[in-house]
């Protein structure tokens, strides 16, 4: 094992853990990002440990009024007419997954991976010395009328409920108990009190990236342009084509969100992996404060009190993930939070990136069939924070040889070949 070296490539949230627990595993890990740590989607995201994502998208309900979503501007969902033709084996892919069987294999696996989802965490952010960077004050979940909130009761609700998911249906009079600066927008809904948030992403990968290279942990800030493998004599390496010339190692973990894609085209692997853009803007409250992320659910959007400011996020823009950001999303974006703060907030920085999104909502871990020494972690959509640290923790033990904590199978590379 000591002689093993590890080349990740991607430096979010999901590589880094990667990165840790190899590290601690007693591999030699160098990661490759073309920019620096936590820098693409992972600095973005709402600052969410969603204990209780559990459910995929894939739903006909949901299928069925995503042209209506997509015809109103003011929705959560858009598209950038170019990026169509990219979206058709997604669509595909997404239609055979709200099957009533797929659907639920996809809930048990989901289900799954967020039952050892907080110990991972607990073990990296222990590890790394980063727990002051994250707050236990549970996440609101609200709706604008008393037929959402009933709609969610008897549905998604009721489902996460049987799913493990803690939850408690609270009154607009208990909502404004816990945050009183709120406006008077909702009908109520829910609190989840397990779920947790870091009040900085950026800061949290960054005390990943510190103790990795602390720890002997290489960083090398370049772009792999070209993946090639068995390039080691014994057929087992793989050699990363990089900017500044190739370099050789054992084993490969690819972690580079929707780059993921084109690397790996070359290799004879096509993933139906797409570009679903997520906004943020940080925004100055004024006098204006909460206590905890406070999520307007018939919009898709969240405000997270974070250190540099309230951070509000949400949307999926369907999009080439180097689009311009586009400023009618994030007016739109903008009048939400009006609206729920019931005053106007000032914007101090506004923020577009890509997540790396599956027709299934299933993040794709494990070996390549085709080529063992490549493993692969991406595909978490709006779950990379959520699942980093118990990705990384399952791509550790798939690579050590160990019976991984979760059964990857339902997460295997080649499940939509």
């Amino acid at each position: 094992m000591e002689n093993q070296h590890i080349a990740i490539v991607g430096a979010g949230i999901v590589g880094l853990s990667s990165a840790l627990w190899l590290q601690r595993a007693g591999y030699r890990v160098t990661l490759i990002d073309r920019d620096e740590p936590g820098m693409g989607a992972s600095f973005g995201n709402a600052g969410l440990f969603a204990d209780y994502a559990r459910l995929p998208f894939t739903k006909f309900a949901l299928m069925r009024k995503m042209p209506g979503m997509l015809l109103d501007s003011t929705s959560p969902l858009s598209m950038q007419g170019s990026y169509l033709p990219k979206l058709l084996p997604y669509g595909w892919g997404f239609f055979k997954s709200c099957f009533q069987s797929r659907y639920e294999h996809g809930r048990a696996a989901l289900t799954a991976l967020q039952q050892v989802a907080p110990e991972a965490d607990r073990q990296l952010l222990q590890l790394s010395g980063s727990e002051s960077l994250i707050k236990a004050n549970g996440c609101l979940a609200l709706f604008e009328s008393e037929q959402g909130v009933d709609d969610a009761r008897n549905g998604d609700m009721a489902e996460r409920l049987q799913q493990g998911v803690k939850l408690e249906f609270l009154s607009a009079a208990e909502v404004n108990e816990l945050e009183p600066d709120l406006a008077d927008f909702h009908a109520g809904g829910v609190f989840y009190p397990n779920t947790r948030y870091t009040v900085s992403p950026i800061a949290l990968t960054r005390s990943y990236a510190l103790h990795f290279a602390e720890n002997g942990g290489r960083v090398v800030q370049d772009s792999v342009e070209q993946i090639s493998v068995g390039t080691k004599g014994s057929g087992t390496g793989v050699s990363l084509q990089l900017s500044q010339g190739v370099e050789h190692f054992d084993r490969l973990v690819l972690c580079a969100g929707t780059a993921s894609k084109v690397l790996l085209k070359s290799l004879g692997s096509d993933f139906p992996l797409v570009s679903e853009r997520g906004y943020h803007l940080t925004l100055d409250t004024g006098s204006k404060a909460l206590s905890r992320p406070v999520g307007w659910l018939d919009k898709a959007v969240f405000l997270t009190p974070m250190a540099d400011g309230v951070r509000l996020a949400g949307t999926a823009e369907f999009a080439h993930a180097d689009a311009p950001l586009n400023p009618t999303r994030a007016s739109v974006m903008l009048n939400h939070a009006r609206v729920m703060l019931g005053q106007e907030p000032s914007v101090r920085s506004t923020w577009v990136g890509s997540r790396p999104s599956t027709p299934d909502s299933l993040p794709v871990i494990g070996p390549l069939k085709q080529h063992p020494q490549i493993s692969v972690a991406f595909g978490h959509g709006h779950l990379g924070l959520t699942l980093g640290a118990v990705t990384g923790q399952l791509i550790s033990e798939s690579i050590q040889g160990k019976t991984p904590s979760v059964d990857l199978s339902p997460f295997s590379p080649e499940r939509f070949s």
